[in-house]
């Protein structure tokens, strides 16, 4: 553009050139004590992040800023200077740098009101850039810099209105000056609205034409405000987007909390619950420092040794940068974790944020499954993994002998017993193709073992572009059912518009999700509609758990993009009785930060479930406090149970729990719970908390274990507000005792990744 060359010759004079990015460069400090096997991949991981290129890591934006400032100083044409120029604007404001890339756009708009130019499309993404840029200054002064409980959960409350107002004030006259000429821009005007929201001044102080509604809590709703008590803990821990561990991974009877996050230098934490309302940062003290990076994150008992462990997942959305390997972290019982990942077999180099745990052969032995990121078009191949557990804390990969090195660009994968046969089926999601669903044939021998994909034939290969999927029974039939949500992909920019479009009762035009109904026999249906989810939510993390104990499973979901300007709401939507789900997010759930894992489990023993969710973008700036929302609900009935394998595996992962109770009414209902950790993106607790609505009676308890060799066991007249202990083999209900707390007050600073 012509445009470009002009504005250079301008703010090439104006601009200095002395950036210096280095204080954004954290070098991970290795803990003297962590094992040598730790070490190992301490190293590994160090240097992955020295070395990554930045124009293949897309998150390395400092990095990236420093390659286009270079361009935009040594062009030989001014026309390409002044684009490079911009694009450093760009990497600046994604990498955090915020006031340095407003500097440079203000430039650049200068240059176009001294020519008395309209904002004209050749010019508007300047334009945009500045007010996002703005917005984003505020955020990082006030969300960031001065956090509190109710920052970015809107509608906003007043504790999270912008004490600093000036980015805000500034964004809001560049998109009303947009919208004057673009009146159709609903990015901008979604935008605009959470701009005056920021202020206080929303609804009322936003001109009708550009108001966007949205929805308040009121009596209507059907639960209780949820509050973020993060921060009360010292929870709140600061970085992109990650995962999340709910566990009681030291066996003292409480809930402990790991979490990663994305940046490749960024601590991965683990927090013990001490059972008096406190959690503790044990990191160092763990053995992991140093163990840093990971999207995602799943656990499991991979050596039957009574203690949890966990699989870190590396390298996701990073193409030819994401040759990252995972890490096995081995639970030493003594509150240490050591990294096995080469000794245990499972060493790879493939970008992954997706893998599933599952007994698939029913020895006993907990396998693991994962999907990798192929790019076909560009040549990268990544076959996805089945590595099968040897019994000896090593594991072999068998995905070849079953056809199930699948090359696709995979975002989750799900092990569940679809037709009830014992045998754990899998499920594929792929972003860009179909999806597939293997079911589970058995074999004589795992040698033999067969695989069968019948996606087609049950009408199950959408979404088109899919992300997370979870297997549950969300109307207590007995059988599995399947919830894919779509991530349109070809339409990341357009959130906000999708947002904005909904919230006017217009129809939206991404992707929606595909609910499949188990009707047995290996047949669903599609109940997507009659069941209230034609919305387009663009989730990246989702968990589904009983929230309200009325005995039906709901989902929270974390939604967003990359793009700084894909701010929408997470998502909370209440099963009611089985039949639909209610958008209930007004109820304190709909966080604007990006949403990625999400894990809930009881943290403070009182019969509910609490929401934990790690926020934050994928850009190097995109940092965003993470979030606990305490459950407020009082007075219900509930059950906890513990099962233990024996000739299962250990964490009896595949269990099929089925609760016979009668209702105040006199009704005999049926209540089913499988054995896992309930989300693709987040990794709920083992421990199975399941909420009983109006019982008086818990008259059978009827568990079906995951092993090849074992049989159903039952029992009966069960009492229920109270925590059992089901070791597989023994007649006897073993009570365990857990005493509520009330969370403390936690003085302490922020915690910063």
């Amino acid at each position: 553009m012509k445009f470009f060359s002009v504005l250079f010759l301008v703010i090439a004079i104006s601009i200095g050139c002395k950036h210096d990015h280095s204080k954004h460069h954290h070098s991970t400090p290795v803990n003297q004590n962590v094992t040598e096997q730790n070490a190992y991949m301490v190293k590994i991981l160090d240097s992955i992040y020295k070395n990554s290129d930045p124009t293949k890591c897309y998150n390395l934006n400092l990095r990236m800023a420093e390659l286009h400032k270079k361009s935009s100083e040594t062009h030989p044409d001014p026309n390409e200077r002044s684009k490079y120029l911009f694009k450093y604007a760009n990497e600046l404001l994604n990498g955090g740098s915020t006031q340095e890339a407003i500097a440079i756009y203000e430039l650049f708009v200068s240059t176009v009101r001294q020519q008395n130019a309209p904002i004209k499309d050749n010019v508007k993404v300047i334009f945009e850039q500045l007010a996002i840029a703005y917005l984003r200054l505020g955020e990082q002064q006030n969300c960031i810099n001065n956090h509190t409980s109710s920052s970015c959960i809107i509608p906003l409350q007043k504790e999270g209105f912008h004490n600093i107002k000036t980015g805000s004030e500034k964004a809001i006259k560049i998109y009303e000056e947009i919208l004057t000429l673009y009146p159709d821009d609903l990015s901008s005007k979604w935008l605009l609205n959470v701009a005056y929201m920021t202020l206080g001044k929303y609804p009322k102080g936003v001109p009708a034409k550009w108001l966007i509604p949205i929805p308040e809590y009121s009596d209507k709703n059907s639960l209780p405000y949820f509050k973020d008590i993060a921060s009360k803990l010292g929870l709140d821990v600061l970085g992109l987007s990650g995962s999340v561990n709910i566990e009681d991974f030291n066996n003292d009877g409480n809930l402990d909390i790991f979490m990663t996050a994305y940046g490749l230098n960024e601590q991965c934490r683990l927090f013990f619950n001490d059972g008096k309302g406190s959690f503790d940062d044990v990191t160092s003290a763990a053995g992991l420092t140093g163990i840093v990076s990971g999207l995602n994150t799943v656990h499991a008992d991979y050596n039957n040794d009574g203690y949890k462990d966990i699989f870190i997942l590396r390298g996701g959305w990073l193409n030819l940068g994401g040759n990252i390997p995972n890490s096995l972290l081995k639970n030493n019982g003594n509150g240490t974790f050591s990294d096995v990942t080469k000794a245990a077999g499972v060493l790879s180099f493939h970008p992954t944020q997706t893998a599933a745990w599952g007994d698939y052969d029913g020895d006993g032995w907990i396998d693991l499954y994962i999907g990798n990121e192929s790019a076909k078009q560009s040549g990268t191949i990544h076959p996805n993994e089945l590595y099968r557990n040897n019994g000896d804390e090593t594991f072999t990969n068998v995905a070849a002998l079953y056809g199930l090195d699948i090359v696709e660009f995979c975002k989750s994968v799900n092990f569940g017993d679809v037709n009830n046969d014992g045998l754990p089926d899998l499920y594929i999601s792929v972003m860009g193709g179909n999806n597939k669903l293997f079911m589970n044939r058995g074999g004589k021998d795992y040698k033999n073992w067969k695989f069968q994909n019948i996606a087609q034939e049950a009408h199950m290969e959408k979404p088109f572009y899919s992300f997370p999927s979870i297997f549950f029974d969300y109307d207590n039939d007995g059988n599995l059912d399947l919830l894919v949500f779509g991530y349109s992909s070809n339409l990341l920019l357009n959130l906000a518009e999708d947002a904005s479009l909904e919230y006017l009762g217009k129809p939206s035009n991404g992707e929606k999700p595909k609910l499949y109904r188990n009707l047995s026999g290996e047949k669903f249906e599609d109940v997507t509609l009659k069941s209230g989810f034609n919305t387009a939510i663009y989730a990246m993390g989702c968990s589904v758990g009983d929230v309200d104990n009325d005995g039906y499973q709901d989902i929270y979901a974390g939604t967003g993009a990359p793009d700084l300007r894909t701010i929408v709401p997470n998502r909370f939507f209440r099963n009611v009785n089985g039949i639909a789900f209610n958008d209930e997010t007004s109820a304190g759930f709909g966080h604007i930060q990006k949403g990625h894992g999400i894990a809930m489990g009881d943290l403070d023993h009182d019969g509910d479930r609490d929401i934990y969710c790690v926020q934050g973008g994928a850009f190097q700036g995109d940092a965003a406090y993470n979030v606990l929302f305490e459950n407020p609900i009082k007075n219900t009935k509930w059950i906890k149970l513990n099962l233990e394998g024996t000739l299962s595996n250990r964490a009896a992962i595949g269990a099929r729990i089925q609760l016979k109770i009668t209702d105040s009414k006199g009704n005999k209902k049926n209540i089913y719970r499988w054995v896992g950790t309930g989300g693709t993106f987040g990794s709920s607790c083992l421990q199975q908390e399941i909420g009983l609505g109006d019982v008086i009676s818990v008259d059978e308890i009827i568990i079906k274990w995951p092993s090849r060799k074992s049989t159903e066991q039952s029992f009966t007249n069960v009492s229920f507000n109270t925590c059992f202990k089901i070791t597989e083999g023994q007649s006897v209900l073993k009570e365990i005792k857990q005493i509520p707390v009330v969370f403390k007050e936690k003085a302490h600073a922020h915690h910063h990744q």
